[in-house]
């Protein structure tokens, strides 16, 4: 790699990650498509498939110029350029795309977690607790703590939860709007 050269993150069109990652490799720049093998039940059998660990992108590694930065974008079924706009292009460490393609390349059995922020409100999917909303306290990891809150009585718990029984959740409640007890005149009983 030269002094240069990063790895930036393409959107594509819905399912046109191996069509953009030929026409790519077709203009000579460097890509990959961060593809596995996986089994799957199909009926009786299980069946291998092809997948893709990050729908609609394919990472490109360049040396970012106005005319490479314009030859990808305007490859056919290539959105946009993720984070940043030109000339200040959101890149991502070598390391990182280095530890996706080792563990990708090793076959190893390995298991998708959704990825959620501090304070996104989430939701139970599965087990005893499907249907429990909350929010994400602290950093992501595997074992999320989520926390769930009545406003109203100022009242939290938390519990740790595997990120795997976790999706964003669909419905937000709406925030009721704290009222201080001082601003009330309580009529006393005659």
């Amino acid at each position: 790699m030269s002094p240069g050269e990063h790895w930036y993150a393409i959107y594509c069109k819905s399912r046109h990650e191996r069509i953009v990652r030929d026409r790519l490799t077709a203009k000579g720049i460097e890509n990959y498509l961060a593809d596995y093998v996986t089994r799957v039940k199909w009926g009786t059998r299980l069946r291998k498939f092809k997948k893709n660990l990050l729908p609609g992108y394919v990472l490109v590694r360049a040396n970012m110029q106005p005319d490479i930065y314009l030859t990808i974008l305007q490859t056919q079924s290539v959105v946009k350029f993720v984070g940043r706009p030109w000339p200040r292009l959101s890149w991502i460490p070598d390391e990182q795309v280095r530890s996706l393609r080792l563990l990708l390349e090793s076959h190893q059995q390995f298991e998708e977690i959704p990825y959620f922020k501090a304070g996104e409100r989430v939701e139970v999917i599965v087990g005893p607790l499907a249907g429990l909303q909350g929010f994400i306290q602290g950093p992501a990891n595997p074992k999320h703590r989520v926390i769930v809150s009545i406003a109203l009585l100022r009242r939290s718990v938390s519990i740790e939860i595997d990120a795997c029984l976790l999706r964003r959740a669909k419905h937000v409640p709406e925030l009721v709007e704290e009222d201080d007890d001082d601003e009330y005149e309580w009529e006393e009983a005659a």
